[in-house]
Formats: structure tokens, sequence, C-alpha cells
């Protein structure tokens, strides 16, 4: 289920990491942390711009740039997250080369080899 499921609106959590992820007895996840969270801009709306809220490393690009919410800014950041599970590696990493600082772009630069070695 997502942050929307029994709403009429879509609610974006705009603060989507792993941090605001919290495990039950259950091992269920819960979301924490909705001090960001926003109802997403109607039809009407779609040009609707907020303040850049959120974690560095976790931020959808899109939002980052145009400041323009949409669903898929949570979707990004939960991306960023299963990244972290697979990987062991935090989204930022100052301390690494240069060319591993962002998680998403070293991930981005493996595939590339990949489908290149293929």
């Amino acid at each position: 289920m997502y942050l929307h499921t029994f709403s009429e609106r879509c609610i974006i959590h705009r603060d989507v990491k792993s941090s605001n992820i919290l495990l039950d007895h259950s091992m269920c996840g819960k979301v924490a942390d909705l001090g960001f969270s926003k109802f997403a801009p109607q039809e009407e709306d779609s040009g609707a711009s907020l303040e850049v809220r959120g974690t560095a490393g976790y931020l959808d690009p899109e939002y980052y740039s145009t400041q323009q919410l949409s669903s898929k800014s949570d979707v990004f950041s939960f991306g960023v997250v299963l990244l972290e599970i697979v990987t062991g590696r935090e989204p930022l990493n100052i301390h690494r080369p240069r060319s591993e600082w962002s998680l998403v772009e070293w991930v981005r630069s493996l595939c590339c080899i990949l489908v290149f070695s293929l």
C-alpha cells in the first residue's frame, strides 16, 4: 500500500529515506516522519510548486530542479532506499572516489558498463 491508498488525494511524503521506514514486530514497514508531507497537486494545480524538502541523496532530480511535486518523487526516493539495501552503501559519501559520491550515479555507471559489455 502507498501513502494515498486510503485518501481521496495522493499524499507525497517528500522525505522517504531509510531512517524514516520503521519495522514493527512482524517486520512490516511503517512510514514515519510525515512532517514534510503534502497533498499532491490535483490536475488543475499541475504546475504547483513547493519548497524543496527532503534529504540530499534521496531527492528526485526533477523535483530538486523544478520544485514540482509528483507521485514519482517518493518512488525515486524509495528506489534509493532499495539501492542502499542491495549495495550496503549510503546515498551520498564524499569519502569515496568522486565518481562514487552519489549512490545513484555510481549504480547508473555500473549499469552502463554492464550493458556495453554484453
